[in-house]
C-alpha cells in the first residue's frame, strides 16, 4: 500500500476489522491467547487494558473516590409506624 492509497473504511488505525476486534474482546475476556510481544494483538489487548483502567476509575469516582464508599451515605430508614392500640 502506498500512501497515496485511500485506507479501507473498515479497517482503524491498527489494521483491523469489527470482526478482528470482535475475536480479541472474546479472546481477552476469555483468556483463549496470549498475544506475543509487539504483534498487532498485543496493541489491541493494551488498548482493552487502558479502557477496562478508565471504566474502573470511573466506577470508583462515582463511588465516591475510595473503593467501597459510597458518595452519600442514606439515613436509616424508619421501621413501619405501630397501628394505634398496639
Amino acid at each position: 500500500m502506498t500512501e497515496n492509497e485511500p485506507r479501507d473504511p473498515m479497517v482503524d488505525d491498527l489494521g483491523l476489522t469489527s470482526e478482528d476486534w470482535d475475536y480479541l474482546h472474546f479472546a481477552y475476556n476469555l483468556g483463549t491467547i496470549e498475544p506475543g510481544p509487539g504483534t498487532v494483538d498485543e496493541a489491541a489487548f493494551r488498548r482493552m487494558d487502558e479502557y477496562a483502567l478508565r471504566e474502573v476509575e470511573h466506577a470508583a469516582e462515582d463511588a465516591g473516590g475510595a473503593w467501597g464508599t459510597p458518595r452519600r451515605r442514606r439515613e436509616p430508614q424508619a421501621g413501619l409506624e405501630p397501628e394505634a392500640g398496639q
